[in-house]
């Protein structure tokens, strides 16, 4: 009886340390949320860490844009003609818009994933199950929240904003080529806004669930050996 006992007691304890924290329920056997609890902890912190610098980099980066752009515009425009003005102080609307869209609705991962990386190397093995939930919900959101700023409805926006503007010069102050100029550069630059957007949660996601990556597009800035810039699409 005294052997039956210790068997079940031993039994039970190497079944208390196998048990590992609830996955999602749709995950597959080849995925990360399929491997250890620690492993999927270092996968969450380090993807929520990187992806929270990297749109503190976008926001920065292109907020300081459009702000520049804005202030350049209406500090040039008491340098041309009255003719000439709408197209700076158009201009200079049409980069503010820029500026709001880059800093309102921030993700939260942008402040919550360096906490949550710190957390994560110090928690307590009785919070670990609980830790790892929260990086799941935030990663799942995230991947969510990435998902609609580069949704199809931004691009159509983007294109009938700018083409509004182009009309409103033309139309309305008769600056046809200024309105088709200010059109065709500010279609681009909020399309290269919206195409370096950061969207690695999303694949992130991908990955943490059914351990494979989605086909994506990506459009990046790089430098050129001679003056200027150039830029980089990957599919």
């Amino acid at each position: 009886m005294k052997r039956l006992v210790l068997a079940v007691v031993l039994s039970c304890s190497t079944f208390a340390l196998a048990q590992t924290c609830e996955r999602p329920h749709d995950s597959s056997p080849s995925s990360v949320a399929a491997q250890s609890d620690e492993a999927r902890l270092a996968f969450l912190s380090k993807l929520l860490l990187e992806e929270s610098g990297r749109a503190y980099a976008w926001r920065l980066g292109w907020g300081a844009t459009y702000g520049v752009l804005t202030v350049v515009q209406l500090g040039v425009m008491q340098l041309f003609t009255k003719e000439e003005q709408p197209d700076w102080y158009w201009g200079a609307l049409s980069t503010a818009v820029g500026v709001a869209f880059t800093l309102l609705d921030p993700p939260e991962v942008l402040e919550a994933g360096p906490r949550y990386a710190q957390r994560a190397k110090v928690v307590p093995e009785g919070e670990r199950c609980k830790l790892i939930a929260e990086g799941e919900r935030l990663l799942e959101q995230g991947a969510a929240h990435e998902q609609d700023s580069v949704a199809w409805y931004l691009h159509a926006g983007n294109i009938l904003f700018n083409v509004g503007l182009g009309l409103v010069l033309g139309l309305g102050y008769q600056r046809w080529i200024s309105g088709a100029i200010n059109m065709g550069v500010g279609a681009a630059i909020g399309e290269a806004t919206i195409f370096t957007s950061p969207t690695h949660l999303i694949s992130g996601w991908q990955r943490y669930r059914l351990g494979e990556s989605p086909p994506a597009v990506t459009f990046h800035v790089i430098p050129t050996a001679g003056p200027g810039i150039g830029v980089l699409l990957t599919f």
